[in-house]
C-alpha cells in the first residue's frame, strides 16, 4: 500500500463512524483500491490518487543536482555570502550562471537583501529588477562577510495563498477527469464512488497550507458520472493532523480537521466538522 493510500485510509476511517476500508490486492487489472465498508453492512468503491505539482518538482530536482553543484553557486565577484531563494519553474542553470555577478552589483550599492515585490516600489534597483523579473529569484539577503563568500541557492517559498478556495477546488476536480480513475470507479457496482486526493507538499504552492488556513466556498462539486464523492486530503500543521475539505454530488465542499491515532496505537480517531 502505498503512503497516499495508507493516509486516505485513515482519514476517511476517521471521518465515517463505524466505516472500515479493505485495500483491493488484486489491482493488477485496473481495479479500485479500496472497498468501503459502512456500519450498516453497505459499501462503496474508494480510489486514491496523489496531486503533485510537476513543475516544481523539476525546480528542487534542478536545485538539488550534484553535477551542478547542488544548492551552492560558487561566488567569484561576491564578496560575501548570500541566500538566495527561486522561484516555481525558474531557470536554475541560467541562476547558477548569473547570480553572482548580480549580487556583486548589490554589494557595491550598498544592498544586503531584497525580495519580489521590491521590484515595483519607486527607485527600485534595476539589478534587484533583473534578479526578479530575469532570473526568477523571489527573495536574497546577505548571510555572512565572514569566511569564503558562498552562494546558497533555496527551494522555492511555498506559501499559504493560492488566489482562492476555487483554484484548489479546480486542481480536485481536475483529478476526477483523469480517464484512468474514471475507468476504476466506471466499473463499480456500488451506489457511491469515491475519489481521495492526497494533496503532496510538493503540490502547488503548498494547497496544504492553504487547507489548513481557508475554508471551501460553499459550492457542489463538478464531477463526472463515475464519481459520487470526492476528498482533497493535506498534511495539517502536526503529526498525525490532516485537514481534508470534501464533497458529494448532493452536498457542498465542506471542511474537517482530523486527528488520527498514530498507526501504532488503538487509541480512537477524532475529527471537527467546519
Amino acid at each position: 500500500m502505498k503512503a497516499g493510500e495508507a493516509i486516505a485510509m485513515r482519514v476517511l476511517e476517521a471521518m465515517l463512524p463505524g466505516a472500515k476500508l479493505a485495500y483491493r490486492d488484486e489491482q493488477s487489472h485496473g481495479q479500485y483500491d479500496f472497498d468501503l465498508r459502512y456500519a450498516d453492512g453497505t459499501t462503496a468503491a474508494v480510489e486514491v490518487t496523489m496531486a503533485v505539482d510537476e513543475t516544481l518538482m523539476k525546480t528542487l530536482g534542478a536545485i538539488r543536482g550534484k553535477r551542478a553543484g547542488g544548492r551552492v553557486i560558487p561566488a567569484v565577484a561576491c564578496k560575501e555570502s548570500w541566500s538566495i531563494y527561486a522561484a516555481k519553474g525558474a531557470e536554475i542553470p541560467t541562476i547558477r550562471k548569473k547570480a553572482d555577478q548580480l549580487l556583486a552589483n548589490l554589494e557595491r550599492e550598498g544592498i544586503d537583501g531584497f525580495d519580489f515585490f521590491d521590484q515595483w516600489k519607486p527607485g527600485c534597483s534595476q539589478t534587484v529588477r533583473e534578479l526578479c523579473y530575469q532570473l526568477g529569484v523571489t527573495e536574497g539577503y546577505v548571510l555572512s562577510s565572514a569566511g569564503k563568500p558562498m552562494i546558497r541557492i533555496n527551494s522555492p517559498i511555498r506559501g499559504s495563498a493560492v488566489g482562492d478556495s476555487l483554484a484548489l477546488i479546480q486542481a480536485g476536480e481536475d483529478e476526477t477527469r483523469k480517464e484512468d480513475i474514471r475507468k476504476k470507479l466506471g466499473v463499480a457496482k456500488t451506489a457511491e464512488r469515491h475519489l481521495a486526493v492526497y494533496v503532496h507538499p510538493l503540490s502547488s504552492a503548498e494547497p496544504s497550507t492553504f487547507l489548513v488556513s481557508e475554508p471551501p466556498q460553499e459550492t457542489l462539486p463538478t464531477l463526472p458520472q463515475e464519481i459520487t464523492n470526492i476528498w482533497l486530503i493535506g498534511d495539517g500543521e502536526n503529526n498525525d493532523e490532516f485537514v481534508v475539505w470534501y464533497a458529494n454530488t448532493k452536498e457542498p465542499w465542506r471542511s474537517a480537521k482530523i486527528v488520527c491515532a498514530p498507526e501504532t496505537s488503538n487509541n480512537q480517531n477524532s475529527h471537527q466538522v467546519h
